[in-house]
């Protein structure tokens, strides 16, 4: 039997796959519209619609919930995107686009394997090199692993499985820094190394007045430097324009901003424009490790 899930039914397929792989026990519908941000009732409604395709068994009761089957597991094995997604290797995106992944032998206990179907520069990656893929739009995955084949010839490219990773529908609110520091705009460049080394971090705001204008890392500072400008004024050597994310934003949005924008830490803004923290890379790859 072919399985032609709807977007949402596979969204919901594959939260109840991984909070059951996680607690190992029948799964509330509360449960999954807690992951997925989804209406409980429309929750229950599309489990139905599984339950009909054999995908989902159920036990009503004080201690019921859900479960997958056997066929669920089937079905999530076979291509889990048609969306475009770029390969990524060493944290850059490459000239190549994943148009779908297959993953095969997921449950073989030395690791699974991904049949990526792609297009694009194949001469950019070696047998060998580390890849990730993701995350893929509505699936929310991330998968890493090592380049084992390349066929150029029909466009894909076969890949050991060393990780795979589910993005989670959390709020930037609920993981950013609260408060911020902030670096004066007319102070110097070696004044301000100094500030970030005392407070531990490797970047913070710039303000002018009461307007944040910028961001200033270590990096513009290292720039500064080597062009021997160390009693500079700050603003000078400031990345711009300031680039922010909403609170509310989810945080595989605030991921898309780095990525497209080429940095590793936002402002966080609320609904009126006003910043109420900072939100870094590094904030969310230690949130994302942590659930794992």
């Amino acid at each position: 039997m072919s399985y032609r899930l709807t977007m949402s039914q596979r969204e919901i397929l594959e939260a109840l796959v991984r909070l059951y792989e996680k607690h190992r026990r029948l799964i509330k519908s509360k449960e999954i519209a807690e992951v997925t941000g989804r209406d409980e009732g429309t929750v229950r409604n599309i489990i139905l619609s599984l339950k009909s395709l054999g995908l989902v068994e159920s036990k009503t009761g004080p201690s019921g919930g859900y479960m997958p089957t056997l066929k669920a597991y089937e079905v999530l094995r076979g291509t889990i995107t048609q969306i475009p997604v770029k390969l990524k290797k060493d944290n850059k995106e490459l000239d190549i686009t994943v148009v779908g992944i297959e993953l095969l032998d997921i449950f073989n206990p030395e690791g699974g394997r991904a049949l990526l179907r792609v297009y694009g520069d194949l001469g950019e990656i070696s047998i060998g090199d580390m890849v990730t893929i993701g995350p893929a739009p509505y699936t929310r995955i991330v998968i890493e692993g090592t380049v084992l084949h390349i066929d150029k010839a029909s466009g894909q490219i076969a890949v050991a499985i060393k990780r795979i990773i589910s993005i989670p529908r959390t709020p930037v609110v609920q993981i950013m820094s609260k408060g911020l520091f902030t670096l004066d705009a007319n102070m110097t460049v070696i004044e301000a190394l100094k500030e970030l080394l005392s407070k531990g971090y490797h970047g913070a705001p710039v303000r002018e007045g009461t307007k944040l204008i910028g961001m200033f890392t270590y990096r513009d500072g290292i720039k500064a430097l080597i062009a021997g400008k160390p009693n500079a004024p700050v603003k000078e050597f400031a990345s711009k324009p300031l680039i922010t994310v909403g609170e509310d934003e989810d945080i595989l949005k605030a991921m898309e901003i780095m990525q497209k924008r080429g940095v590793g830490r936002l402002v966080v803004v609320d609904a009126t424009g006003e910043p109420v923290g900072m939100i870094t890379r590094t904030d969310i790859l230690r949130y994302i490790a942590g659930l794992q």
